[in-house]
């Protein structure tokens, strides 16, 4: 499902524009997001995935699960992959005492910070108030949303997830999808929708990646040449 630009500007408006929901770009590139992770049962397997396509990704981790699994989250950012802040556990943002959020988000930037640098925030239940965002902020994290997000499934997909999402995820397009327990088709999803935007010339890159427009040369991946039929 993707989100109206109208809506998608409407929001960025009230909130200051201080909410990313896509990238102005002309390069052959889009975001791929996951949050909820990591988790045994889904994050390797997604990893092994995004190996295979030489594809990146940015995860929004979430404080709680990665002090469960610093291995996980290690081995997210060795192989090139984001880490990103989802705070410490999956709860309504909005519904956070400010003092609450603060302390959670902290948290999590805390157990994500040893393994590398962390400079993105994504609210639980896709909604931060101003307030929030100033707290973000103030930590030197800019919140994601995202311009197209899977939500059968559980978030993860379902057999006709990767075409629906393939129609919208083309240049600077920032798509989410969800992984943990009961979440196990998400890799599934991720495969087929690599190999639908590898085939449309489009490559799978970091927000960070998508944002500065240039991918390091030593780390390119496949696919990254190629123009985008869409829009």
């Amino acid at each position: 499902m993707s989100m109206p630009p109208v809506l998608a500007q409407a929001i960025g408006s009230v909130l200051g524009g201080r909410v990313l929901f896509a990238v102005a770009t002309r390069a052959p590139r889009w975001a791929l997001t996951i949050d909820d992770g990591p988790s045994p049962a889904t994050t390797p397997a997604l990893l092994d995935v995004l190996a295979r396509h030489g594809a990146r990704a940015t995860f929004f981790l979430l404080g709680e699960e990665a002090t469960r699994h610093p291995e996980l989250v290690a081995r997210i950012a060795d192989e090139g992959h984001e880490l990103g802040n989802h705070t410490w556990r999956d709860e309504p943002t909005w519904a956070l005492p400010v003092p609450a959020f603060r302390e959670r988000l902290r948290a999590t930037q805390r157990a994500l910070a040893a393994h590398g640098p962390v400079r993105w925030f994504r609210p639980g239940s896709g909604w931060p108030t101003a307030a929030h965002l100033g707290v973000a902020g103030a930590e030197g994290l800019r919140c994601v949303l995202g311009s197209a997000v899977g939500i059968a499934g559980a978030g993860a997909g379902t057999a006709g997830t990767p075409a629906r999402l393939a129609l919208v995820a083309r240049r600077g397009a920032i798509v989410v999808l969800h992984e943990g327990p009961g979440r196990p088709a998400v890799a599934g999803t991720v495969d087929a929708l690599l190999a639908r935007t590898a085939r449309r010339g489009l490559a799978a890159v970091t927000l960070s990646e998508l944002v500065r427009g240039i991918s390091d040369s030593s780390k390119k991946p496949r696919g990254a040449t190629g123009e985008d039929v869409g829009p």
